[in-house]
């Protein structure tokens, strides 16, 4: 039991002590702002949409891939005729592999809806993993400059303006990074600039914002362009429609509008059935971009080592390796390489020699000649080996019989003929018994 003890504590301190040392140290709580993903029922969600969707019969699919495998969207039987949203900034960053694929996508005659945190900042947007260089990746997503509303800045006429016209767009957006999250969220409404389906019963768009942010406005870089809708307060367009193709673009400046929390607010969802009747053909599908805001089907280490089952398994491991370590397992004896050698072995090993290199005939006359040796040291003649033959035959104790059977054997090995040297053995024996 002490031993069973022992080895208990010294296993739970072998595993405290790994833990100790490999085990990451878990972080201080904190409340994580839900994301615009598909199956979120958080605020900041789009669970609403997709059910809102589906009870109108509109085919909804989750993209957990990258936009390089748009081609191989399973249940996407029509390669036109969809509208494919995503928010951005994005959690995990878009590559720059996955331009030409999305935008040969949109070309073939489908939508692209960006729904950007741009002159709004929901608090999602300002997580420390989401995308740092969001500015310039929306630019490169949408075919757009962006710079602040009411910054001295021109449409950009050459390909050399506009990046020149990015770069200060970035540097702008790092010196406005907000300081710290309001605490009562501001509210921002755009409106309609003119007539369009897509603002067809659409009067006013409600957007929230958990953190400052900043006005920008936007020009499209290389293609045509529409401003659909201003912001109510400040002036500042927030929605644009851009022609990609046989596709087209529509890039919303408020990351919030389309989330759990707004999505029933003023004109919203009236927006967004506008832009779904007006996207979708044949049997084309709304797709969500979760891929890109965490919910993904390839590999992600922070979701794999954040995984219960993971570390169900490992709390199962370990109880299953201590287990063993308690059940009645004893430790092999350390064994020695020296064997001590039995006698009887020892006398057969040396018999077995002998008996190998000696000749049958020889050890025979040797036996003969060793009884004789024991009768001539008794009557003190010299111990030469010769027979005594007159003296053993006139003892009354040795059987006559037994003397001639002794005398017909001696002759045999004499001649170097085969005997049974078992019975020569035992005839000895009993002649020495006899005599004794």
């Amino acid at each position: 039991m002490k031993e069973r003890l022992l080895t208990l504590a010294l296993a739970l301190g072998a595993f405290v002590a790994f833990y100790t040392v490999m085990a990451p140290k878990p972080s201080v709580p904190q409340q994580v702002p839900t994301r615009p993903t598909s199956i979120e029922a958080g605020p900041n969600g789009w669970l609403g949409l997709v059910r809102w969707l589906q009870a109108e019969r509109v085919p909804v699919l989750s993209l957990r891939e990258r936009f390089t495998k748009l081609g191989d969207v399973p249940g996407l039987e029509s390669h036109t005729g969809n509208l494919l949203v995503s928010a951005a900034p994005h959690l995990y960053p878009m590559r720059d592999s996955e331009l030409l694929p999305l935008r040969r996508w949109v070309q073939r005659g489908n939508t692209l809806l960006v729904v950007a945190g741009l002159s709004d900042t929901p608090d999602w947007s300002m997580e420390p993993q989401s995308d740092p260089a969001f500015l310039a990746r929306l630019q490169s997503l949408t075919r757009m400059s962006f710079s602040p509303h009411g910054a001295d800045a021109e449409e950009p006429e050459s390909e050399e303006g506009s990046e020149e016209k990015k770069d200060e767009s970035v540097a702008a957006n790092r010196s406005i990074i907000p300081q710290g999250k309001l605490e009562e969220p501001l509210r921002f409404q755009m409106q309609p600039s003119g007539d369009h389906p897509l603002l067809e019963g659409v009067s006013q768009v409600s957007a929230q914002s958990e953190y400052p942010t900043a006005k920008w406005e936007g020009w499209p870089i290389d293609t045509t362009g529409l401003e659909l809708a201003r912001e109510t307060e400040s002036g500042a367009p927030v929605l644009w429609l851009l022609s990609e193709g046989r596709g087209q673009v529509i890039v919303s400046g408020y990351g919030s509008i389309f989330s759990n929390k707004l999505l029933g607010e003023d004109d919203n969802a009236r927006l967004l059935a506008n832009i779904v009747r007006w996207s979708l053909q044949g049997d084309g599908k709304v797709i969500i971009d979760d891929a890109h805001q965490g919910l993904v089907a390839f590999y992600d280490p922070d979701a794999f080592f954040g995984d219960s089952r993971l570390h169900a398994t490992l709390w199962w491991l370990l109880g299953l390796w201590l287990v063993f370590v308690l059940g009645s397992q004893r430790l092999r004896p350390t064994r020695s390489n020296w064997q001590p050698v039995d006698i009887t072995a020892f006398v057969r090993a040396t018999g077995g020699f002998m008996a190998r290199v000696m000749r049958p005939a020889t050890v025979g006359q040797q036996m003969i000649a060793n009884f004789f040796n024991d009768v001539r040291k008794r009557l003190g003649l010299p111990i030469d080996g010769a027979p005594v033959w007159d003296w053993l035959s006139a003892q009354p104790v040795v059987s006559k019989q037994d003397v001639e059977r002794l005398q017909s054997l001696h002759e045999k090995l004499l001649q170097g003929r085969r005997v049974d040297l078992p019975k020569l053995h035992n005839l000895l024996l009993r002649l020495r018994a006899a005599l004794n």
